[in-house]
């Protein structure tokens, strides 16, 4: 494999992240919400991971518990990370009845908090697995990007990729979070 390329799979595979520990304990204001998200997750010259559009709409749909006053909880900011690191993949009804799950379980604040703990934990270990696989599958299909052509047919390869981890979010989330009775109940 081409060092471009291998260069390109790490710094793919180096993602910010917002650690449970890192968000406090006291309520914050939405602006202090989104300053914590962009600090973390936020990419340099990149618009803020979070707006206020997203969060009212979040909080409209549900998908986060309602607001008490205008400060957000730490549970509210966690749902929130959930919703941030979930959205490319999953509707937002299915991060809906993912959190109402865990809601349901009984899991609260501090499950959140262990899910992003056990996900963290696991990450580096992923990580240096999937630069191993990456480099299989690339040598093994003799995958280059010398030409547009060529780097056309590895980005159709990474979006079928993409695909089949979609389908497989979705289908985790149909056995493991079923349908709420009730669509329409606020969180």
């Amino acid at each position: 494999m081409s060092k471009d390329f291998r260069k390109l799979i790490q710094e793919s595979v180096k993602q910010k992240q917002l650690h449970p520990e890192d968000i406090p304990s006291l309520d914050l204001y939405m602006d202090q919400v989104i300053a914590l998200m962009s600090e973390h997750l936020g990419e340099d010259g990149e618009k803020e991971p979070l707006t206020r559009t997203m969060i009212h709409n979040y909080s409209k749909a549900g998908v986060i518990s309602p607001i008490k006053g205008k400060k957000y909880s730490r549970e509210q900011i966690l749902q929130m990370l959930a919703v941030y690191s979930l959205k490319n993949l999953l509707s937002i009804s299915q991060i809906k009845r993912i959190l109402n799950g865990v809601e349901q379980s009984g899991a609260g604040e501090k499950g959140l908090e262990n899910c992003f703990h056990t996900q963290l934990e696991r990450r580096a270990n992923i990580n240096a697995q999937l630069m191993d696989s990456i480099d299989a599958i690339v040598h093994d299909n003799d995958m280059k990007l010398g030409t547009p052509a060529a780097a056309m047919s590895v980005l159709l390869t990474i979006a079928d990729l993409n695909n089949t981890l979609t389908s497989l979010a979705s289908a985790i989330t149909q056995e493991c979070f079923p349908e709420l009775p009730d669509t329409k109940k606020k969180r």
